[in-house]
């Protein structure tokens, strides 16, 4: 099923006139050689993907403008990729060359690049809505697996999470496994020395589970120490302060971290 890619006539014309365009077309003949066949792949396995959805957004590159659309009929789903915004109010991910080379590359997910080092900062990879857009009650069961899909290729989608796969996120360098309605879940690679004046004290209205498959972790939840090992599962009730660190001075403590429940 190959992949149908549009430039719409009638953007054309509106610039012809001078009026707008639609959106902020492409019209920078070099770097769309080298955006265009890159957003081409993700899109092609897409279309390809047993868990696409059916679904209309953007994408912003260095400026440069697509829209995707995604629909099946029956068994069968096509993806196209046209030039520009629609006029039609839409979410749109917005990234630069840097960081949709890294994707490219498997070497971030997009999961991963959209992770916040903290509140104030930008990600690699962010989600903006054009005007006029209004989030639907779906919104998060919609957007968190695709983000994970559509910047995921291959089939089973594999990707890396070792050390140089991380960002630092929240503290310490992670990066996201897999996000959904109501749940999140993340590896993370401590290096030795990031003590306990590093670490952040989070208290969520959820449960977390932490699973140590490297080295050492001290921590303390509500008030009260604990250690936990290589092998050890952590589980942290709701609402309860917890905070943890690496313990050792020599040695990485990695971790995977999953948090589920309502608005996790």
């Amino acid at each position: 099923m190959a992949i149908n890619r549009l430039i719409t006539i009638a953007a054309a014309a509106l610039w012809t006139l001078g009026a707008a365009p639609l959106a902020a077309q492409n019209r920078e003949p070099g770097a769309q050689t080298i955006i265009a066949p890159i957003i081409e792949r993700f899109a092609a396995d897409y279309q390809l993907d047993p868990l696409a959805q059916d679904i209309t957004f953007g994408i912003e590159v260095d400026g440069l403008r697509w829209t995707v659309n995604s629909r099946a009929e029956g068994a069968e789903r096509t993806v196209t990729l046209r030039e520009g915004f629609d006029e039609a109010p839409m979410f749109y991910f917005k990234a630069g060359i840097e960081t949709l080379n890294l994707l490219d590359q498997g070497v971030w997910s997009g999961l991963t690049a959209m992770g916040a080092e903290t509140s104030a900062k930008l990600t690699p990879l962010d989600i903006l809505f054009t005007e006029g857009y209004e989030k639907p009650a779906d919104y998060d069961a919609t957007i968190r697996p695709l983000i994970f899909h559509f910047w995921t290729r291959g089939a089973p989608e594999v990707t890396a999470h070792g050390l140089q796969n991380t960002r630092v996120v929240h503290g310490a360098p992670g990066s996201a496994l897999y996000y959904d309605k109501d749940f999140r879940s993340a590896i993370y690679h401590v290096p030795a020395g990031l003590g306990r004046d590093q670490a952040p004290t989070l208290a969520v209205p959820f449960k977390r589970m932490v699973v140590v498959i490297n080295g050492r972790a001290e921590g303390e939840m509500g008030g009260r120490p604990f250690t936990a090992k290589e092998g050890d599962m952590v589980l942290s009730p709701p609402n309860i302060p917890v905070t943890f660190w690496n313990a050792s001075q020599t040695e990485t403590l990695s971790f995977v971290w999953v948090m589920w429940g309502d608005g996790a």
